[in-house]
């Protein structure tokens, strides 16, 4: 009986793509059995990796751009479209692996790059435009993309503010008739379910992973409410409690907010892309992995939600990640077995991979 193997893999974070660690796992697959039957269908949730996931599945043209990186550095970005449909990724311009030397500056990143790339993406006056965040460097709250897009930010003198969560502490007023409209159908994909502001907003839950300390996270934190303050009074929409708008340091509070684009779950958006459920169906086994898999970074993100396809629908979900947390009952997240590439904290790189996947097949197999 030939064995039918569903390949769908997260990114593993500065190491391997999804893509990139989909051939691996391909590989480890074909080394096991090569009469094995495999799909690749990479897995996202609204960050990073989300449009190279979509082409992937089902194709596309990728478009390439120019654009500011998180603090003003040049990076060239990408944008994917199909079907009349443009997506743009905040985590391939404005992303935390753009910093340069990796230093981490959550007072001064931004997301004009982002703005950047939406218009770039409206050039093909597409009938929707997708914005997907996460993995964003900055808490701007998505200042940085709509000034990009037209909107002005100034202070009590009537004086533009510069970029960056910083540069909110002095916005007095905000002018939005130059913006650029978009008559596509606008939509955000997120990747958590926060609120811009309090214990669970922006700020405190996700200002630490971007270099935020205690003193920088209470700046932040004010800074985005007095955006949220000012935006909201001049576009008359109320965004800043919904659940979604804290994604990306408040960017997809930003952009709803100023377009009325409504906010979506990254991951169940890409499901229905790529026809996840009957491909999960018409495999024997599905074969996940991360960077890093702990019993806090399943719940919401990809994996979990992937393993909870997979649970509905009665099919084994193992689990190849780089690195694993020790002492959790994985099937508690419906995950039948996890098989890290290292326990020792050494670098995941395709040989490697390639070999732990032939270890978990060997075990699914004597199972």
């Amino acid at each position: 009986m030939t064995l039918k193997v569903l390949i769908s893999p997260c990114a593993f974070k500065g190491t391997l793509s999804a893509c990139a660690l989909a051939g691996a796992f391909s590989a480890g697959v074909a080394d096991f059995d090569p009469g094995a039957s495999i799909e690749v269908v990479p897995i996202a949730d609204g960050g990073d990796g989300t449009i190279e996931s979509i082409a992937t599945a089902i194709g596309g043209v990728m478009h390439d751009v120019e654009a500011l990186g998180p603090v003003d550095n040049q990076v060239r970005a990408r944008w994917l479209e199909f079907d009349g449909t443009a997506v743009a990724e905040l985590a391939c311009v404005s992303g935390l692996a753009l910093l340069p030397e990796g230093k981490l500056r959550p007072l001064e990143s931004h997301t004009f790059g982002l703005g950047q790339v939406i218009a770039d993406c409206l050039k093909i006056q597409p009938r929707r435009l997708f914005v997907c965040v996460g993995g964003s460097a900055s808490t701007d709250g998505g200042a940085g993309a709509l000034a990009a897009l037209g909107a002005k930010f100034m202070d009590s003198e009537r004086e533009l503010i510069g970029l960056g969560n910083q540069a909110l502490s002095s916005l007095v007023f905000c002018d939005l008739q130059n913006m650029r409209r978009i008559t596509a159908e606008i939509k955000v994909a997120v990747d958590v379910t926060n609120p811009l502001l309090g214990l669970d907003g922006a700020a405190r839950i996700f200002g630490p992973q971007k270099g935020g300390g205690p003193k920088d996270i209470e700046i932040m934190e004010n800074n985005l409410r007095r955006f949220a303050d000012v935006l909201e009074s001049v576009c008359g929409r109320r965004v800043k409690e919904c659940a979604g708008a804290g994604a990306a340091g408040g960017t997809a509070f930003g952009i709803a907010t100023a377009f009325g684009a409504e906010m979506i779950s990254g991951f169940q958006w890409l499901s229905q892309i790529v026809d996840l459920e009957r491909r999960v169906i018409n495999a024997d086994l599905v074969l996940t992995g991360e960077g890093r898999l702990d019993s806090q970074s399943i719940a919401g993100k990809a994996i979990g939600e992937l393993a909870k396809v997979c649970h509905k629908l009665a099919k084994p979900l193992w689990a190849v990640p780089a690195l694993a947390q020790d002492n959790v009952d994985w099937t508690v997240h419906h995950l039948a077995q996890v098989v890290p590439v290292s326990v020792d904290g050494s670098i995941a790189d395709v040989v490697a991979v390639r070999a732990a996947v032939r270890k978990a097949l060997t075990q699914y197999w004597r199972s």
